[in-house]
């Protein structure tokens, strides 16, 4: 990029003791935005001494962050956030190089390989089979109810290694369906995830009562796509010893969805006592 001399002659300052020099340097590095990063991972990876390298990390990532944040409020600003772009903006978060189209290059393929399967004249039971058979045995995909694991939240990493967590799986098989105009929503079950299939595509999701007669049955993302009805979800509201909540039986919209798993996120991060990630996270989250 231009003042590529002005860029290297600031790096070569990052380890000045002064801390009013330090901080102009990190300003006029944060200033160049998104752009100045090649470079200063190019720089990142020569000799430099220690102090060097980890305040050239932490503009990084800051830069690399302010500019998430700014895609992550373009998306929200949007009449109808979709649920790829959100899922991808999250995994951004841990992939700060990863690309779009990347993602829905891997999903078109699974989506191809499951379209010529589907007979739109069989029943929703049996459209489901198909997909379950594709998805499941054909593609191989599995997964875990929740994982310690960030990257198994992160769509890219969940769509290349064809394993995560029931959100992220779930989030993958909802995305899928509803291009292949299937009505599947997902359910946001307290330390759960799972979907529903409805008898119709839904547009409005705040009428809950509505949504609930609507639903024809579950599919569970990580047991293979098994089929189940909503008295089994009382006996796991039971079992868990939890009040029982209308939002564990309706279809969620795709925020509410993205809520969830920026939380299994953050509840990681705390467990892993990583502060400044998890305060970023619920800053994202707080972003909603």
């Amino acid at each position: 990029m231009s003042n590529e001399r002005e860029i290297n002659a600031l790096i070569k300052l990052l380890d000045d003791n002064d801390q009013e020099v330090f901080r102009h340097v990190h300003d006029k590095l944060m200033s160049y935005g998104i752009d100045v990063v090649p470079t200063l991972e190019e720089a990142w990876t020569a000799d430099l001494n220690t102090t060097t390298h980890e305040r050239l990390e932490e503009i990084i990532h800051q830069i690399q962050f302010d500019a998430l944040v700014k895609e992550w409020k373009l998306w929200l600003s949007k009449e109808s956030p979709d649920l790829l772009t959100g899922a991808f903006l999250i995994a951004k978060y841990f992939y700060p190089d990863a690309q779009i189209d990347d993602v829905r290059i891997r999903l078109q393929k699974i989506r191809q390989s499951i379209w010529l399967e589907l007979n739109y004249n069989q029943t929703p039971l049996e459209q489901i089979q198909i997909f379950n058979q594709v998805f499941y045995h054909y593609q191989n995909f599995k997964g875990q109810q929740i994982s310690s694991d960030y990257f198994d939240y992160c769509i890219n990493h969940v769509l290349e290694n064809k394993r995560g967590c029931a959100v992220s799986v779930g989030i993958v098989y909802q995305i899928l369906a509803n291009d292949l105009n299937l009505p599947v929503y997902g359910v946001t079950l307290m330390r759960h995830y799972i979907l529903a299939f409805c008898k119709k595509n839904i547009f409005d999701f705040n009428t809950e009562l509505y949504l609930e007669r609507e639903v024809m049955f579950y599919i569970n993302p990580i047991n293979k796509g098994s089929i189940f009805s909503r008295s089994e979800i009382k006996d796991y509201i039971d079992k868990m010893k939890i009040d029982q909540h209308d939002e564990y039986f309706v279809p969620s919209d795709n925020l509410s969805i993205l809520k969830e798993q920026l939380r299994y996120l953050i509840e990681i991060a705390e467990e892993k006592k990583e502060t400044e990630r998890a305060d970023e996270l619920q800053y994202l989250l707080k972003l909603f």
